[in-house]
């Protein structure tokens, strides 16, 4: 349904408005006292001849050359659209981009009204953080009922979407079974009966939810509420929360009400509903620590662990001359994310970090500037949504998850995503399987993969010291690459090796012709290693016909790259 302009101005004052005949003083005097930027300008009608503004006033002294006193409205005035109240709100916006305001008439070309582009901005503000502050009771609904159910970790989903369904399967029966008993009811025959097995058998086969149920992300507001109250959760929410479950419902539904008109447009709220959303996040959030505690997780979740956070390259993470190193210096673009950086220093985690927590403090260290104030006020603004939020999808992408979000304590714990975990070996396996299988002509690794983003395959050169190794990895932005990977552990070295390699880099690139992808040099000036590598558009979420494929083009491309990479590094060194 249309959002009207009728619904902006409803309710707003008459507006003030100046003829062509007052003095540009009085229009300022008005201007001043109101702060208008803007006043519509009408006749003797009120029938609208345009607007005065500060601007136009401006440019009128300047072209006629006279003082404020020597002006009137008339020499001031510009043309704008007008609009019926019945009109949708959104053919106005066209309009708004290129001027002050729009002015509202009725039936008769009175004025009835102005909209200008601080009431649009005004109006897509407020609703949006409306819609913030009900996506944060979605957020903490989601948290209560995961701790009801034990559902602590992503691989725990499949499990509990299971219970979902089964859930949503036993209020739909019986509802089913009920229908099937009137109708028989109706019918007043005798020789009809109530089969409870036959309708159990129909309704499997016609209604069963059969895994169309989707993860807990996935379902409605009011999946939320049916499952916060379901009686199969034991301790039960009300007597968690000390309420009758039909109070608790009550408001419930009614935020749910509010949730449907502001995600269908259905008008502005109004301050009562506005108020009940503010309401209703603070007294959730006044539960949380009793929820918690009714469910013993309490220091599972609020509690921040004391794990010890390496980074790779560091001497508590290798020691001098360890022959593999993690090959996961990159370097930030200009075009790239202001979290970006939060995603490097997550993905530069060792494998055994499975959880981590940080203050909001440490994570603006992190990125290196303040997080938005929304971060500090809303709950929604950290979840895990990887299409509606630029934030979250740096974490994702790199395999991590908010796992609980202390806002009173201001602290994060991020979790790795166990399936992520799972599909890197699945992919990385395969490749060593294929590259095994065509005897490749230089030694593959023996240890199969670990669950990382990136996995190393054979050091560089085969013979002789080792100046780095080739691998792949799962870069950010949806790239993967096979690269080689400098590292001597030696600063210096890496970026003099690196430059020597340079100089040759049309010799290479023309030995590397024919294997598709773009061949990048990154020396990464502010990191002790450097990189050559060859990329391709693709993620580990990919569907597997594509993984097969990339697959595929993986294995080629690390028996060309190696080939030429090696000889190349071997004469370099040759040659000192």
């Amino acid at each position: 349904m249309p959002f009207t302009v009728q619904q902006l101005i409803e309710g707003r004052q008459e507006p003030v408005t100046v003829s062509p005949q007052d003095t540009i003083q009085k229009a300022l005097a008005l201007m001043t006292e109101h702060d208008f930027s803007q006043l519509p300008v009408v006749d003797e009608k009120k029938k609208p001849l345009g607007i005065v503004t500060s601007d136009s006033i401006l440019h009128a002294l300047r072209n006629f050359g006279v003082s404020l006193a020597d002006l009137r409205v008339a020499h001031a005035i510009m043309k704008v659209d007008t609009y019926s109240p019945d009109e949708d709100l959104f053919d106005l916006l066209d309009d708004l981009k290129n001027t002050y305001a729009v002015l509202i008439t009725n039936a008769e070309g009175t004025l009835t009204g102005i909209v200008t582009s601080y009431d649009t901005t005004e109006y897509f503000r407020r609703r949006a953080e409306d819609m913030m502050y009900v996506e944060d009771i979605e957020t903490t609904l989601k948290d209560f009922i995961r701790v009801a159910f034990r559902v602590t970790d992503e691989a725990d989903q499949q499990k509990f979407t299971s219970i979902i369904a089964e859930m949503a399967d036993a209020d739909a029966r019986k509802k089913f079974q009920k229908a099937l008993q009137h109708y028989i009811n109706r019918l007043d025959r005798s020789d009809v009966a109530f089969d409870k097995a036959i309708a159990q058998e129909v309704f499997a086969k016609h209604f069963s939810s059969n895994g169309t149920i989707q993860a807990l992300d996935d379902l409605t507001l009011y999946d939320y509420i049916q499952l916060l109250l379901h009686q199969s959760i034991q301790p039960q929410f009300p007597s968690i929360f000390q309420l009758p479950a039909a109070a608790v419902r009550t408001l419930l539904d009614e935020v749910r009400k509010t949730r449907n008109a502001l995600a269908h447009f259905h008008g502005e709220i109004s301050p009562a509903q506005r108020e009940q959303l503010h309401f209703c996040i603070a007294w959730l959030e006044r539960q949380r620590q009793a929820v918690l505690d009714a469910f013993q997780m309490s220091a599972e979740i609020t509690a921040p662990p004391q794990e010890e956070v390496l980074l790779p390259g560091t001497s508590a993470d290798i020691t001098q001359g360890e022959e593999e190193i993690a090959p996961v210096e990159e370097r930030l673009r200009p075009d790239e994310s202001r979290y970006a950086p939060l995603a490097l220093w997550l993905q530069q985690q060792p494998l055994r970090q499975e959880k981590l927590t940080r203050t909001f403090s440490q994570i603006e260290e992190i990125i290196g500037e303040p997080l938005p104030a929304s971060a500090r006020q809303h709950r929604s603004w950290w979840a895990n949504d990887s299409v509606g939020h630029v934030q979250s999808r740096q974490w994702l992408d790199v395999g991590w998850r908010v796992a609980s979000i202390g806002m009173a304590e201001e602290n994060i714990t991020f979790a790795r995503i166990k399936e992520r975990e799972y599909a890197y070996i699945s992919f990385y396996s395969g490749i060593l399987q294929d590259l095994r299988k065509i005897a490749s002509p230089f030694p593959v690794r023996e240890a199969g993969p670990d669950g990382l983003n990136w996995m190393t395959i054979t050091r560089l050169p085969i013979t002789g010291p080792q100046v780095g190794f080739l691998a792949y990895s799962f870069a950010r932005q949806g790239r993967f690459r096979v690269e080689f990977y400098i590292d001597t552990y030696d600063k210096g070295k890496n970026k003099r090796l690196f430059d020597l390699l340079y100089r040759r880099r049309d010799e290479i690139q023309e030995e590397l012709r024919g294997i598709t992808g773009s061949l990048e040099w990154e020396r990464i000036d502010e990191k002790r290693a450097s990189r050559i590598a060859l990329y391709q558009q693709a993620a580990i979420t990919d569907p597997p016909e594509k993984l097969a494929q990339l697959r595929s083009w993986a294995v080629d491309a690390m028996i060309r790259f190696q080939k030429v990479i090696d000889r190349q590094v071997s004469e370099v060194l040759t040659m000192g």
